[in-house]
């Protein structure tokens, strides 16, 4: 007997009655907990349907998008309409919901979920997500070996006397990228996903970068106040990033459609990266070029720019010379330059960073193999001006990490932390060079590009504990082994998606085989 499709219009008024009366009771106690409900249900739903690529993207818009609460976004005088999920993305949970034991961000939560969950459907054999494409060995090594670092560091600081409560924030971020380069690795497929992230990445650019202007156009006028940056420092690595898929894939792919989008894309960001005033931003930027320019093969446009370039280097030189001392603006690049030799305090003065890297310098010599270990301070035998009225923490965590890397973990803890940045641009520019496709080669010269700007952010504005840089390096880890093992840069034979190894063909029934006596010991010496 037929019987009509009923929608169960009860169960989903129970269940908009319940979000409703959640989400009155979560405003009660916080604005950001009453968001808590819709999260709720939407995590089931996306546990029971979604495939585990597409929150990893929503995930990965919220990191590079809302106000990163951890660097005082818009120098701290303007929250904008993205802060509330800033927060609840990056402040402690302790905070947000009044109970003490929760001394970790939402973001972590988030990592961690997505991971098991992406797990776990693994372990059941589960056909919502489609087996991914697997990690070269070597890449998974080094970026184990990072976390075994971090933990040893851990362990020797605090064995000799650390604070405990302050080392778990020196290397908190870095020690995650393992995880997000394993949330990364099951939610991509293979280098087919790689414009999908690439696409949200440049949305989250867009964001900051409209967030950037219409801070600097309308709110700075109106409050009559200067500010050193609109957003935040770690965004810079988001704006390069925008920049590199607009400019890489016009120099593999040269065409109309790439100019022309790429010209919107870099007009939009560069709005907004100006305003922000990093100089960090522009350096990363041209070692990008840079780098780019040295990996790609002997073009026709390659050739005419080392053709032209001797032309051009006397009147690069003349206008260092003339604009150096010079305050007008036609000048401004000449000013950056200058700044970033000389520092703030001028030529033959020190200014705040400089003394904090001899500072830095001088703790490392104290231990230059095994370091301090987390949960020291750095020491100031050249006293540096007490900021802790803003940083309490300062000295646990100085501007320029790379030397904090040294300083804390010695030569073997940095080697140890940083050994899968060499093991990626060995794969990639392995990769870059193994295809023809002009996506997945766009997409090498990028991640280049980010390595080199996440050393950049490491060594200027303590991109080691940043969310938003430890993110984008992971995708960069995550691509790569894609793109090694997809172009055969670093082939894995024992993958069941690569099949297995070919075998000679059976001979037909009746033919003369002759037996080969050395074949037995030949595979014994395999």
């Amino acid at each position: 007997m037929y019987a009509p499709h009923r929608p169960p219009y009860l169960r989903f008024a129970a269940l908009l009655a319940f979000l409703v009366l959640a989400t009155v009771g979560g405003a009660a106690i916080h604005p950001v907990v009453a968001l808590a409900p819709v999260l709720g249900v939407g995590v089931v739903w996306v546990i029971l349907k979604v495939p585990i690529r597409y929150p990893v993207l929503v995930v990965t818009w919220l990191v590079l998008a809302v106000d990163y609460v951890p660097e005082r976004p818009q120098s701290g005088l303007w929250p904008s309409p993205l802060y509330p999920l800033g927060e609840l993305m990056f402040a402690q949970l302790s905070y947000i919901t009044k109970i003490g034991a929760l001394r970790f961000p939402l973001v972590d939560v988030l990592i961690v979920g997505l991971l098991g969950l992406a797990i776990y459907r693994r372990v059941t054999k589960s056909t919502i997500d489609p087996e991914p494409l697997p990690m070269p060995r070597p890449l998974i090594a080094a970026v184990a070996l990072s976390l075994i670092a971090i933990l040893w560091m851990e362990v020797r600081g605090i064995a000799r006397g650390g604070d405990f409560k302050n080392s778990l924030w020196q290397w908190h971020q870095a020690a995650m990228m393992p995880f997000i380069v394993a949330m990364y690795h099951y939610a991509m497929r293979g280098p087919e996903d790689w414009p999908a992230f690439a696409k949200t990445i440049i949305l989250a650019g867009l964001t900051k970068s409209a967030v950037s202007t219409y801070f600097a156009m309308v709110v700075v006028h109106q409050l009559g106040v200067e500010v050193e940056y609109t957003t935040s420092h770690s965004d810079s690595m988001t704006f390069i990033f925008a920049l590199l898929v607009a400019t890489t894939r016009f120099i593999e792919r040269p065409k109309s459609a790439h100019m022309l989008r790429g010209l919107v894309i870099i007009a939009l960001i560069a709005i907004g990266m100006v305003f922000n005033d990093r100089r960090l931003a522009y350096v990363s930027f041209g070692g990008c070029m840079l780098a780019a320019f040295l990996i790609n093969p002997w073009t026709p446009l390659k050739r005419f720019l080392v053709r032209l370039t001797p032309f051009f280097a006397p009147l690069v030189a003349v206008y260092i010379a003339v604009g150096w001392s010079s305050g007008s603006s036609v000048f401004s690049p000449v000013q950056t330059i200058r700044s970033l030799i000389e520092g703030q305090g001028g030529e033959g003065n020190l200014d705040y960073r400089d003394i904090e890297n001899l500072d830095v310098i001088a703790t490392w010599a104290q231990f230059p193999i095994l370091g301090t270990g987390y949960g020291h301070e750095f020491l100031e035998p050249i006293p540096l001006p007490d900021i802790a009225f803003v940083f309490p923490q300062y000295r646990y965590h100085p501007h320029n990490s790379l030397l904090g890397l040294f300083a804390f973990g010695g030569m073997l803890g940095y080697t140890g932390v940083w050994m899968y940045l060499a093991v990626t641009i060995y794969l990639v520019v392995r990769a870059y060079h193994r295809t023809h496709e002009s996506e997945y080669r766009s997409a090498a010269l990028i991640i280049v590009g980010l390595v080199a700007t996440y050393i950049n952010q490491v060594f200027g504005d303590m991109g080691i504990i940043s969310y938003i840089c430890t993110f984008q390096i992971s995708l960069a880890v995550a691509m790569t082994g894609k793109l090694a093992v997809h172009t055969g840069a670093w082939p894995m034979p024992r993958s069941r998606l690569l099949g297995p190894a070919a075998t000679a063909p059976l001979p037909p029934p009746g033919a003369i085989v002759y037996p080969n006596d050395d074949a037995p010991a030949a595979r014994q010496q395999r």
